[in-house]
This record gives structure tokens, sequence and C-alpha cells, in this order.
């Protein structure tokens, strides 16, 4: 199973460097810079100097916040400063902090996204001197690249979770992207079929459409310390209010009650509470939770599946601060490998 280091949440850029430089001798294939407290290309472009064979892709930037001609322009750059690595992962973010944070009017994500791929998509393409055009219902574009790209295509993947995002993905982009919280039989009967047959209908082949899954990866010898630490986190997804990406997932496998639960206690941080309904089923179907050994079996349940696991590092009661708290699944990546 390939598998690939979610990076953007230390404390410096340097840090994040550091990360990947020790990432990719360790044996992760892929970084995704993720766009939290940073931006992603910044990030993304520091880790591209930083590593030598491995992907390097965003793990998504928003598109609502940003124009899909300068997204596109931006992937260009990355791509050629890595080589033909780079990999674009967009998304629609977080709608409470669009809101919140933007005022971002978020109605109508479907025909935002379908111009906004689109257009990335033909502006990362685009030949010297060869008119893109699109006009959309949200975005259009009349451009000429002024020199070649470096890759003739830069993958774009969409984050998708909800029924009608995952089919626009195998409609007009080059890979699903698949959040935490997510097991093998979402993958398997519920995001595969439906953007495959979405690729099929307009007449792409839906085998070339990639499955990059992130994962909460709580990696810890003593394993009950490593359930506790991604219940943890499983429940912080619910504060301040309910991610609606992880609500949805939740809900789509059958664990309303828990979500309910989470919903109403986690906005008023009772976060013991909230801790100790977390079914043992979501650890062990939708995280990958234990020991290296347990860890290895979890990531083997997804072959077939996930075409890339993105570990998403879970902190551990007690670990050493820095790099050090990494070595755990650095152990993992070389396990892997």
């Amino acid at each position: 199973m390939r598998l690939g280091l979610a990076l953007g949440f230390e404390d410096s850029l340097e840090m994040i460097v550091d990360l990947a430089g020790r990432g990719e001798a360790a044996g992760f294939d892929s970084m995704y810079v993720v766009e939290a407290g940073r931006s992603a290309s910044v990030p993304a472009a520091a880790v591209i100097g930083a590593t030598t064979d491995c992907r390097v892709a965003t793990y998504v930037v928003n598109a609502y916040a940003r124009e899909p001609w300068l997204t596109g322009m931006v992937a260009r750059d990355l791509d050629e400063l890595s080589g033909g690595r780079f990999v674009l992962g967009v998304g629609t973010g977080n709608k409470h902090f669009n809101e919140w944070y933007m005022g971002a009017d978020m109605s109508g994500p479907i025909a935002k996204m379908r111009d906004f791929v689109t257009i990335v998509r033909a502006v990362a393409a685009g030949k010297r001197g060869e008119p893109v055009r699109h006009n959309g219902s949200v975005h259009s574009i009349r451009w000429r690249a002024s020199f070649e790209p470096t890759s003739a295509s830069i993958p774009v993947c969409l984050s998708a979770s909800g029924p009608n995002m995952v089919k626009l993905a195998g409609e007009v982009s080059d890979g699903v992207g698949v959040g935490i919280m997510s097991s093998v039989e979402f993958l398997r009967d519920i995001v595969r079929p439906k953007a495959q047959a979405a690729a099929e209908a307009v007449g792409r082949n839906a085998d070339e459409i990639a499955f990059p899954m992130a994962a909460m990866v709580s990696v810890n010898e003593d394993v009950d310390k490593a359930r506790d630490a991604v219940k943890k986190s499983i429940c912080e997804l619910f504060h301040p209010v309910p991610h609606p990406y992880y609500d949805s997932q939740l809900r789509q496998l059958g664990f309303t009650e828990f979500a309910d639960q989470a919903a109403e206690l986690m906005p008023k941080g009772e976060l013991r509470q909230a801790m100790a309904l977390v079914p043992d089923e979501v650890v062990d179907t939708m995280t990958i939770t234990g020991s290296v050994s347990d860890c290895l079996d979890r990531l083997a349940d997804y072959e077939g599946f996930a075409d890339e696991v993105i570990a998403f590092r879970i902190a551990q009661p007690g670990e050493p601060k820095g790099i050090a708290a990494f070595e755990d699944l650095f152990t993992l990546a070389a396990a892997n490998s």
C-alpha cells in the first residue's frame, strides 16, 4: 500500500521541511500539505525543495479562497519546481469556517466545483499559445499560456464525501480525495462505484480515477493509549461545531446516534463524555490505530480500495516534542515500504 504523510500542522516551516526529508528517507511515498493554519502552496514549495523522488500534493486547497485561473498557474509552477512530481488536491473547505472567516456564499457548491476543477485542469495543461476557454455558470476564463507546462497534465483530485460531490469528482477530476474517517465499506460500496459510474457516463476511463484516502493514524505500542488518543481526535471534529464532511461520513456509515451525541456534547466542551461514547467499531473500521503491527494490518485492509493512505498523525499522550514525536510513524513507513 502506498503511504503518504500529511504535513502542515507544525509550528514552523523549518519543522515541515525536516519532516519531509525524514519522511521520504523513512519510506513515505508522498507528502501531502494541508491547508489549515497555513497556506498550502508555500509549504508545498518548501517540501518540494526538501525531497527528491516522492510526490508532493496539496490536501486540499480551498476553492472558496481563490480563483481557478491563479490556482492552475500555481500548480504549473509547483509542478515545474518539482520536476513533474506535483499533485493538486482541491475542495470546498469547511462550510462553517468559510462563512465565518470569509463570508463566503456556500450555495451551489457542485456548479462552482465543476467550473473550478475544469478551469484548473485546463490551465495546468495549457500549451504555449493555445487558447484556454471555459464559460461556466460560476467561473469563466479566456487565457493563453506563455510557456509549455512541465507535465502534459497535472493530476487534480477533488475532495469529496457526499454522493453529489463524489459523482462530480468522477466526471471532471483525476481522483477522489477521500477524507479521514473512511472505512473499507465506504470506499468499496459508496465512493468507488459512484465515482467510476459517473466517469463512465461521460465517456471517461473509470480505471484512471485515483482514490487517495486520508486517515487518522494513531500509532502506539500501548494500544489503549492509541485508542484513547484517536477517540479524542474523532470527537474534536465536532468542536466548535460539527465538521460537515466527517459528520456526513459517520451518518452514511450508520453511526447516526454517535454523530448526534457528539454534535450535542462537543460544542459545549464535554470532551470526556463524548469520548466515552465513541463506538469501538468507529475506531476499528474508520481509523488506523494500534501498534505498528496493528497499523500494518489495517493498511492492508485498504488494498484494492484506496490507491494511497495519507497518514494524519494522531498525537499520543506524553509524547516527546518535535520530530521525535513522529518516530513511530517513521517506523510504520519503513515497515510498510
